[in-house]
């Protein structure tokens, strides 16, 4: 279903499941880096690091690697925020060969502006061989250069009308079921249109 390099959106409410269908898709490429904001990924499950140099020294250390995944514990908070997301996503661009998964992507761009290098990564990360994750709870904060670039959309339960309203757009008549979607039932949006998935369970297939 997905290429290497594709752009992928995962958007829905707290709760309605985006982390988990997240999960499902990663499965599909063997190095992932995951920028994780809410403490979606444990690490039990995972290799964690919480700074920028452990991070750099884990790519540095993995270069040659042919499967890995990384979770970089992304502190929101700290005074540098945007400086340091900007370098992160400058590493892992010439890095290459990888799936960079970034929850809640709305904390780190805004309808107006996208970082430097996050932008090189949405528009020529392919030719690093460059694939993208989104996930959202505001459909309506999403910076349409990223949005654009997505050939696989899924939208979960959403009930704020201004996110309903945005995805209206390409959802079409479809959009009218989103406040009623269970957890973890998605429409799925792609290159044949619009389709209902779920519900989803560890042994789905997307």
């Amino acid at each position: 279903m997905f290429l290497s390099t594709d752009k992928i959106f995962v958007m829905g409410r707290s709760g309605c499941g985006k982390s988990y269908i997240a999960k499902l898709i990663q499965k599909i490429w063997p190095r992932k880096i995951i920028i994780d904001t809410l403490n979606e990924y444990s690490e039990a499950e995972f290799k964690c690091v919480y700074s920028f140099e452990e991070f750099s020294q884990f790519l540095l250390e993995n270069q040659n690697n042919s499967q890995f995944t990384i979770v970089y514990k992304f502190d929101v908070e700290t005074s540098n925020q945007t400086s340091e997301f900007n370098e992160v996503m400058r590493l892992c661009y010439y890095f290459g060969n990888i799936l960079i998964v970034i929850e809640e992507v709305q904390l780190f761009s805004t309808i107006h502006e996208v970082p430097h290098w996050l932008k090189n990564n949405v528009l020529i990360g392919r030719h690093r061989n460059i694939g993208m994750l989104f996930t959202s709870q505001r459909a309506g904060e999403i910076n349409k250069t990223i949005l654009s670039q997505c050939g696989h959309i899924f939208v979960g339960s959403m009930v704020e009308g201004n996110d309903i309203r945005y995805i209206s757009s390409f959802l079409n008549q479809e959009a009218k079921l989103i406040s009623s979607l269970p957890i973890r039932e998605f429409l799925y949006y792609g290159p044949h249109g619009v389709k209902k998935i779920g519900p989803l369970s560890e042994n789905s297939s997307l």
